[in-house]
């Protein structure tokens, strides 16, 4: 038997709290997993997790353009290299190597914050590579949202996509209005109303908008059963 793949960036971060590179939380992405295939909420799938650089590069591996609030700075980012190398190595080695299915509708990516953003920037230079995505808190204002408007001129292929924010992405105390809160939600309503124009509506796109959630992989973690059930659990 062969299952569909799930696609992840920041692989440290999504089984382990011991490998996660930012505090000591995680997805809980293998409990999650088999918990939800174990309770027929979703179908047996396998999950690959990818590394990043590590915290010195991770910046220069996920931006695929400069992110003028980056400090210290990476002038001359890697990122627009990273689709290559999901489809050039990634891929053909995960479908090598384990039982997954081999055809693009069987493969979703995610990620999150610049791990979403690199996520979208695939998914517009590769359409078709991957069916779905997953993406939490995403950084689309890097670059003056240069990831949203090359989504808007995209051909886009996607069958499903969920995109889950906080509306305390800053972490304030006391959950505050914030403009920098407030323009994260934003992105993630823009991006789902670009993929509205392009006929990928409400059935296929889930906004999740969690009150007062911040930019944890705690939050993503709780978070992870509702996408799990987004893009594997409908008809």
């Amino acid at each position: 038997r062969h299952y569909p793949a799930l696609y992840l960036n920041d692989g440290q971060n999504l089984f382990d709290a011991s490998t996660a590179l930012f505090g000591t939380e995680e997805w809980q992405v293998d409990e999650t997993v088999r918990r939800m295939v174990a309770a027929g909420e979703i179908p047996p799938l396998i999950v690959i997790g990818i590394d990043n650089a590590g915290r010195q590069d991770r910046a220069y591996e996920y931006l695929p353009y400069p992110d003028e609030f980056l400090d210290p700075p990476v002038p001359e980012p890697a990122g627009s290299m990273y689709p290559d190398f999901l489809e050039l190595e990634v891929i053909p080695f995960s479908e090598s190597r384990y039982r997954v299915k081999v055809d693009a509708g069987s493969r979703m990516l995610g990620g999150s914050s610049y791990g979403a953003l690199i996520a979208l920037h695939t998914a517009i230079s590769r359409p078709g590579l991957f069916s779905g995505l997953l993406r939490e808190s995403p950084s689309f204002y890097v670059d003056e949202n240069h990831v949203l408007k090359d989504a808007q001129a995209a051909n886009l292929k996607l069958d499903r996509v969920y995109l889950g924010v906080g509306t305390n992405e800053l972490a304030l105390a006391g959950c505050p209005e914030h403009p920098g809160n407030r323009e994260a939600v934003s992105g993630v309503r823009v991006l789902a109303a670009i993929l509205g124009n392009k006929g990928i509506d409400e059935g296929p796109v889930l906004v999740n908008i969690e009150e007062c959630a911040e930019h944890t992989e705690s939050d993503w973690a709780r978070r992870f059963p509702v996408a799990l059930e987004h893009l594997y659990g409908g008809p």
